[in-house]
């Protein structure tokens, strides 16, 4: 009898988790939360390999399901350092990007990838000439960076949740992106 009954609670126990699951989604502020803890520690882990770029970020804005597209827009602001020879030479970026949200189950994480530059401004007080042609290139950087940082990861102390997430696929509605069951 105490066999069957534990059973039943674990049978139950996996619906709930079921349940949660089928419904789950991530806001935009969420996401802009985690991409800016997850850049800072990303970042912090390409300075100590020697990394010759330096990225953080001061604002981040995300618009999930812009138009009722299947796409997350990024609107970033912060400092870009390169160091190179011994200096550090610090700009202000702006940059507008737009990409495809993409679940790793394996990783329990979501990332951003296939990433358009929409938009992007460089502004660097020590290159005294126009950056018109430098700021493609620099921003480009950037959204390769930004590309590998995931923007949100499932709890890891849930390993119920990490498990049914095998299952799960990622769509988009405006303002959020959805977990569902997989096809």
């Amino acid at each position: 009898m105490r066999w069957s009954k534990r059973v039943l609670l674990a049978g139950l126990m996996l619906l709930t988790g079921c349940a949660n699951m089928m419904s789950s989604s991530v806001s935009e502020a969420t996401l802009e939360r985690h991409l800016q803890k997850a850049v800072a520690d990303f970042d912090r882990e390409q300075l100590r390999a020697g990394s010759p770029l330096s990225l953080t970020l001061d604002s981040t804005d995300i618009t999930v399901g812009p138009e009722g597209r299947d796409t997350v827009l990024l609107e970033v602001a912060g400092q870009a350092t390169f160091s190179a020879l011994a200096s550090r030479l610090p700009a202000d970026i702006e940059l507008s990007l737009e990409g495809t949200p993409y679940f790793d189950a394996e990783e329990g994480a979501i990332y951003i990838r296939r990433l358009q530059l929409l938009d992007s401004r460089v502004n660097a007080p020590w290159m005294p000439i126009d950056l018109t042609p430098v700021t493609q290139m620099a921003a480009r950087l950037v959204a390769q960076r930004l590309e590998t940082v995931p923007v949100y990861r499932l709890d890891e102390a849930g390993w119920g949740t990490r498990a049914l997430a095998r299952g799960m696929t990622l769509r988009t509605e405006p303002g959020r992106l959805v977990f569902a069951p997989g096809r």
